[in-house]
């Protein structure tokens, strides 16, 4: 009993340093963003400088990475390391930081979970080396710390929990209650932290919030089953995209510097025309919600299936992140295009399409359904549900050669 009492004191502690960094290269990396795309631009008239800057950003994306190697590294992949009980070194963190921060600040379309991840977990991992003289349960740290950090970038406590457990099959030491209970206490105390630093200082927008479901009709429920196949099969396009890219690339595989800046130059030349393409949606977000209507029907599928391939450009040629927040905002893009097209709720709409899509990409049912009730009214529930379990039921194909997760 007193053993596990200073377990919960401690991941509480470590979950309000965890928040508390989160919410600091959150806000470096929100003004970052102020004043590179919005301070500069405002005394500069140029056309091309989304190119020019994305450009520049590849530059120093490429020097980076020759310099220090290929950071931050994919989200899947640091959570495998850490449930299969390998340990990840905590003496570059800050080279981890500013390789996370850097295609974010200069518009990559791309999350910031997987460099937070990075930098959290090399915490965790610093921490509990710290602490293995006092406490011989403290190994599971790391994967709480993880849990923690998802939790608090997508304000979704539970989303951070099922996350990091949906596909665990890894042997647990610590007794299954007792690990449960770890986990909300980080993860909350994460969230405290993060949550009163935002308001005392300020902070990011999140992904904003859908206003109510006011139809429920049979409109809604004959066309269910068709949209969210639709936002599946749409969400396969992701993997499409990721298998070309992949193969297109090839010849530039050992040229790291020349990948980075042709994944600026594409980025940002198509960030000219089609400016949500850029950066990772989070931001976007509000004015998607806002200005659907306006956009139209055309220009948002178009700018939903582009930044699909965006992001996988920005990821295979270097620029490192995450893919949940522009999966998030493609899904929602190509739910308000249906929305214009048929006569249904536009909410219902885009919560059927989006968790369709955003299911068949991370494969992940119930930590989708988590996620997007954050953004989504309760009523939209079922929608969510029907959406994320079709999409996450649909297999990649098998020709791609891709793994069937992400």
């Amino acid at each position: 009993m007193k053993k596990n009492l200073v377990m919960i004191l401690v991941v509480g502690f470590l979950g309000g340093i965890i928040g508390g960094i989160t919410w600091l290269i959150l806000f470096l990396l929100n003004h970052g963003i102020e004043i590179i795309w919005h301070v500069i631009p405002e005394n500069i008239n140029l056309t091309v400088y989304p190119l020019v800057v994305c450009a520049l950003g590849g530059v120093l994306v490429g020097l980076w990475e020759k310099r220090f190697g290929p950071y931050p590294r994919e989200l899947s992949e640091i959570m495998a390391e850490v449930k299969s009980g390998e340990k990840v070194p905590y003496n570059n963190l800050h080279i981890v930081g500013m390789a996370a921060l850097l295609p974010l600040v200069f518009g990559g379309s791309l999350g910031p979970e997987a460099g937070l991840s990075g930098v959290i977990v090399g915490l965790c991992f610093w921490f509990s080396d710290k602490l293995k003289f006092a406490l011989a349960e403290v190994d599971k740290i790391a994967e709480i710390g993880m849990a923690a950090t998802i939790g608090v970038i997508f304000n979704s406590p539970l989303f951070g929990f099922v996350n990091q457990i949906e596909d665990d099959g890894s042997v647990k030491k610590i007794p299954k209650n007792t690990k449960i209970l770890l986990y909300f206490v980080g993860i909350l105390g994460g969230l405290g932290a993060y949550r009163l630093l935002s308001h005392a200082i300020g902070g990011g927008p999140g992904l904003g919030n859908f206003p109510e479901i006011k139809t429920l009709g049979t409109n809604e429920w004959t066309l269910v089953i068709p949209l969210a196949l639709a936002g599946s099969l749409l969400g396969m396009l992701y993997f499409i995209f990721k298998s070309i890219v992949k193969k297109a690339i090839h010849p530039l595989k050992d040229k790291v510097v020349v990948k980075a800046v042709v994944a600026g130059v594409i980025l940002g030349g198509v960030g000219i025309f089609l400016p949500y393409t850029m950066f990772s949606g989070e931001h976007q977000m509000t004015g998607l919600m806002t200005g659907w209507e306006s956009i139209g029907v055309g220009l948002l599928f178009v700018t939903a299936i582009v930044k699909l391939l965006i992001t996988n450009i920005c990821l295979e040629l270097g620029w490192r992140g995450g893919h949940i927040f522009p999966v998030i905002f493609s899904g929602a893009a190509i739910g308000y295009a249906f929305a214009i097209l048929l006569p249904i709720d536009p909410i219902f709409c885009v919560a059927v399409v989006a968790s369709g899509l955003t299911g068949a990409i991370l494969r992940k049912p119930l930590a989708v359904i988590l996620l997007l009730l954050i953004m989504f009214p309760l009523s939209a529930i079922i929608p969510l549900v029907i959406g994320a379990v079709i999409g996450s039921a649909i297999p990649v194909p098998g020709f791609l050669g891709l793994d069937q997760t992400e």
